[in-house]
């Protein structure tokens, strides 16, 4: 029931986020390590992957889980499974569907 300024965080928002920050494994712990890094930055380089898959017409800079692996190391690096997006379009749209949906961790 809290008014905030368009684009801000309502306190309790900010509070839920913090806990659930604090919950959640690091991002090494999850997989995002420096093999991660080194494939991910490979990946982006192909061709075929330089622009974003929602169609922005970005330079891709992440690389997306299409499914969310919620720690199955085998989803994680299976490259079909992986997408390039920008980091506004992952960090907005794919992250705003996953809340949607979160069952776990990704």
């Amino acid at each position: 029931g809290n008014r905030v300024a368009a684009l801000a965080l309502c306190p309790c928002q900010v509070q839920r986020k913090r806990e659930h920050d604090a919950k959640r494994p690091s991002a090494a712990a999850r997989g995002y390590d420096a093999r991660w890094q080194q494939e991910s930055k490979a990946f982006l380089a192909l061709p075929c992957n330089r622009y974003c898959a929602c169609g922005c017409g970005r330079l891709a800079n992440v690389v997306d889980h299409i499914i969310p692996h919620k720690g199955d190391m085998r989803l994680f690096w299976d490259r079909s499974n992986w997408q390039p997006l920008t980091s506004p379009c992952h960090n907005s749209r794919k992250q705003r569907i996953e809340r949607r949906d979160d069952r776990g961790w990704s």
